[in-house]
């Protein structure tokens, strides 16, 4: 019984300076909750890539990693093999991709004879891969221009001639171009 007197009877400012210690950890707690990413640059990713009757078509995956929506103005996309221009895409246009969300953006060209033979090695089993660089940039109305570069392979689509898949190695110079 002691102690529950001896409870009662602490000072009222002893209660106080607890109250305030636990308003003071849940203000940190909130201080430091989720905050909402945004400037960073899009992942762009060949989704599939397919050469039918001597028309090259591409898809690329546009993801906006922000957390917030993203309008991109203008796209300038180039896959590169062995220093030669394998595919580009440049163009202005108004793509809005919601936050957190992917968008395609679908190419075709008349390829050249170097890109043919190149597709045609990878269908024959001639190469098992084919190491291409991505690179390029956006611009955006909301953080201006956002350079990109990424490494990777291009495989056949193993039964369906024509057509290809690609998986990204390593991703670098992910960068804006404007200060902040």
């Amino acid at each position: 019984m002691e102690f529950l007197i001896q409870k009662s009877e602490r000072s009222p400012l002893f209660r106080y300076c607890g109250l305030a210690v636990l308003l003071l950890a849940c203000l940190g707690c909130v201080s430091c909750g989720s905050q909402v990413i945004k400037g960073r640059t899009p992942l762009i990713s060949i989704s599939g890539m397919s050469m039918v009757e001597e028309n090259l078509s591409a898809d690329f995956s546009v993801s906006n990693q922000n957390g917030i929506p993203m309008t991109i103005t203008s796209i300038d996309i180039t896959v590169v093999v062995n220093d030669v221009e394998l595919t580009r895409h440049n163009s202005d246009f108004k793509l809005t991709i919601d936050a957190n969300s992917i968008e395609d953006v679908h190419v075709e060209k008349l390829p050249d004879d170097f890109t043919r033979s190149l597709l045609a090695s990878l269908d024959s089993g001639e190469l098992k891969s084919l190491p291409f660089d991505l690179q390029g940039k956006v611009i955006t109305v909301e953080e201006g221009t956002l350079r990109f570069a990424h490494k990777g392979y291009l495989y056949p689509v193993p039964g369906k001639p024509g057509y290809y898949r690609s998986a990204v190695t390593q991703a670098r110079d992910l960068r804006r171009e404007e200060p902040y």
